[in-house]
C-alpha cells in the first residue's frame, strides 16, 4: 500500500530572535517550516511522505504599531517519477506569500512555481537541485502617508497638498531563485542536511519611480543553512539548526533546536519543543 503523508505546518510566532537583524527580505525565522521559500532545491525533499502542505502566519509589531506588519504564506509539494529514475526523483511544487506593512499598506503578492530534482548518491547521502520562478506585485496606498512638505508646525496634515508624487502605485515584476541540497544519513540515528540558494538571481526592476539606472534592482539574496538529526535513544530526537542570510551587505543569523519525545512506541505520536 502506497504510503502518503500529510504534513501541516501552522506557524505562529511575533518576532523571531535574530542575532544579526540589519533589515529584511520577505521570510520566516522558522525556515525549516517554510522549505520553498528557504531553497527550491527543498521541493519535493519530503524524507518521511510522498506530499505535504503548510501554512505560516506572522503578526509583527502589533504592540506598538497601530497597523502591524502582517506576513502569510501556504505552500504543498509533492515526489514525482519515482519509477522513471534509478534512485532519483522529482520534486513539483508552489507557494504563495503575502505581505501587508504599515500605513501605507504597503502589500506584497508573490507566487512560485518550483521544480526540483534529487538523486541519491551511493546508500547514504542525497543530492538535491532545484529552481523557481514567481510573479511578484507590490502595491501601496498613498492616501494615508504623510510626507515631510505636509508639517504645519505642530502635526502632519495629510490633507495638505504634497510635491511627493510617485510614478505609480503598482508594480509587478519575474522573480527567480536557485538552490542546491545535501543530506547524510549513515544510519539510522543520525542525519544532516545542508543548502545554499540564490534568491532574486535575475535582479528585477523594483520601484514605485521611474528610473534610468540600475538603482531600483532587487539585491540577490544568499540563504545558507544546516540541519542535524539524532536520535539520543527510543524515547529522544533532537535536531539543531542554523541559517544564514546575506542581501545589500545586511546579514541575518537564526540558530535554534527542537527536541521530539516519543509518546507511542512506533513513534507516530510525538510531543515537540523548540527554542
Amino acid at each position: 500500500m502506497k504510503k502518503f503523508f500529510k504534513y501541516i505546518a501552522f506557524v505562529v510566532f511575533s518576532q523571531g530572535l535574530n542575532i544579526f537583524a540589519f533589515g529584511q527580505d520577505l521570510h520566516f525565522a522558522q525556515f525549516f517550516n517554510s522549505p520553498l521559500t528557504t531553497n527550491p532545491a527543498n521541493t519535493g525533499f519530503i524524507p518521511d511522505g510522498d506530499y505535504r502542505l503548510g501554512i505560516n502566519y506572522r503578526n509583527q509589531w502589533s504592540s506598538i504599531m497601530t497597523l502591524p506588519y502582517k506576513t502569510m504564506s501556504a505552500f504543498g509539494d509533492v515526489q514525482l517519477m519515482k519509477d522513471r529514475f534509478e534512485n532519483g526523483w522529482v520534486g513539483l511544487g508552489g507557494v504563495i506569500l503575502k505581505d501587508v506593512a504599515g500605513s501605507g499598506s504597503l502589500s506584497s503578492t508573490k507566487i512560485y512555481g518550483s521544480v526540483a530534482y534529487h538523486q541519491m548518491l551511493g546508500y547514504a547521502s542525497l543530492l538535491s537541485l532545484g529552481f523557481n520562478v514567481g510573479y511578484a506585485n507590490k502595491q501601496i496606498n498613498t492616501a494615508n502617508l504623510k510626507f515631510p512638505d505636509q508639517f504645519d508646525g505642530q502635526f502632519f496634515d495629510n490633507k495638505l497638498p504634497t510635491a511627493v508624487v510617485l510614478d505609480r502605485n503598482n508594480i509587478s515584476y519575474l522573480d527567480m531563485q536557485v538552490g542546491m541540497n545535501y543530506a547524510y544519513f549513515p544510519n539510522d540515528n543520525v542525519y544532516f542536511n545542508g543548502g545554499f540558494s540564490a534568491h532574486h538571481v535575475n535582479k528585477p526592476h523594483e520601484s514605485f519611480f521611474t528610473s534610468s539606472d540600475l538603482s531600483d534592482r532587487v539585491p540577490v539574496r544568499y540563504i545558507g543553512f544546516l540541519n542535524g538529526s539524532f536520535k539520543v535513544n527510543d524515547q529522544w530526537i533532537v535536531n539543531p539548526n542554523i541559517y544564514y542570510t546575506t542581501q545589500a551587505k545586511v546579514q541575518e543569523v537564526v540558530a535554534g533546536a527542537t527536541a521530539h519525545y516519543n509518546l507511542s512506541g512506533d513513534g507516530s505520536y510525538q510531543l515537540i519543543g523548540g527554542l
